[in-house]
């Protein structure tokens, strides 16, 4: 085998830092993957972890010029070891490219829309409603406007039973049904409005839906919003009936372990479920997609079969439309 300084032997200085400049990129590329790979296991607490961690899909990615580097560079064990991490990496995303067996059954079409400070195009997102015909819809940052605005649409006869609890700026939340709702409540001790409610649905009496808002990690204190994915995960996995839909916007990713410390004891993220892959939701309406998927549909007796986003003018979140069958 060749040493490095053997096969740089001859060569110019310019050849030389070109080299180095080279192997150093590639390890650093190994870095974040590295990083990602640890991100995605570590229940970060900090700024700087959260904020990461949503963005290790993008991170995984640099093992993929990595391993040029490192090959082109001759540097083979560096690079045999870009592979396994890269494949670790991959093991931790699979789940989202690998849809579950589907059972027959009605679908239960749910609609899940941020729509900004209450400042979106609502008409816009009844008409999505109306157009996959949903059986449930969940709305957050609904404020009294945005709420009077859409009592002015023809939401009531597609979806005329609600749950609603508008507030100023992004404190407000909505559950609008086909079906009659009871038991409702707010959930205590949450920043913003969490809500829960109870319906019979088609194949499903007897569900318990939420509308969840947990208050993201950013500007605020991250260890409140650990304490509210924790709070959350609590009371889901505490909930008696056998059917529960969690629909809303999580402020964290697949990639965040709390996230999926909600996927015990039963429950499934639709885009596992459904096999969606990345569905990026945030943020919406730039000049740039959305890089980070923070909005999500968790359910527990039933199966995810289908996972789409759509955008509405105004919202800084792209929606989700879900639908679940009954198991």
């Amino acid at each position: 085998m060749i040493r490095t300084s053997e096969r740089l032997a001859g060569r110019g200085p310019a050849f030389k830092i070109l080299y180095l400049v080279a192997v150093l990129l590639g390890w650093a590329l190994l870095g974040a993957v590295i990083a990602a790979i640890w991100l995605h296991f570590y229940p970060g607490k900090g700024r700087v972890s959260t904020a990461v961690a949503s963005a290790v899909p993008w991170l995984l990615l640099a093992g993929i010029p990595a391993i040029i580097i490192l090959a082109v560079t001759r540097r083979w064990l560096t690079a045999a070891l870009t592979v396994v991490l890269l494949g670790v990496g991959i093991w931790t995303q699979a789940p989202l490219f690998v849809a579950a067996d589907a059972p027959s059954g009605e679908r239960i079409v749910v609609v899940q829309s941020n729509i900004a400070l209450g400042e979106a195009n609502v008409d816009e997102l009844v008409a999505k409603v109306r157009a996959d015909k949903a059986h449930l819809l969940t709305v957050e940052e609904l404020t009294p406007e945005a709420l009077d605005r859409i009592e002015k649409t023809d939401l009531r006869s597609l979806l005329p039973y609600e749950f609603v609890v508008p507030g100023e700026g992004g404190v407000g939340t909505g559950i609008f049904s086909r079906y009659p709702l009871r038991n409702t409540a707010e959930l205590n001790d949450f920043g913003l409005n969490n809500l829960r409610a109870e319906v019979d649905l088609p194949g499903a009496a007897n569900t318990t839906v939420f509308a969840v808002h947990p208050i993201p990690p950013y500007p605020y204190e991250p260890w409140r919003w650990v304490q509210e994915m924790e709070r959350l995960g609590v009371i889901i996995h505490s909930t008696a009936t056998d059917r529960v839909i969690v629909s809303g916007d999580f402020n964290s990713t697949w990639d965040h372990k709390q996230f999926r410390d909600l996927l015990e004891n039963g429950y499934a993220d639709a885009t596992e479920q459904s096999g969606a892959g990345w569905k990026l939701t945030y943020p919406a309406g730039r000049s740039y997609p959305p890089v980070i998927g923070i909005d999500h549909v968790v359910s527990r007796g039933f199966t995810a079969v289908e996972l789409g986003t759509f955008g509405i003018a105004g919202a800084d979140h792209r929606g989700l439309v879900v639908s679940l069958v009954p198991n």
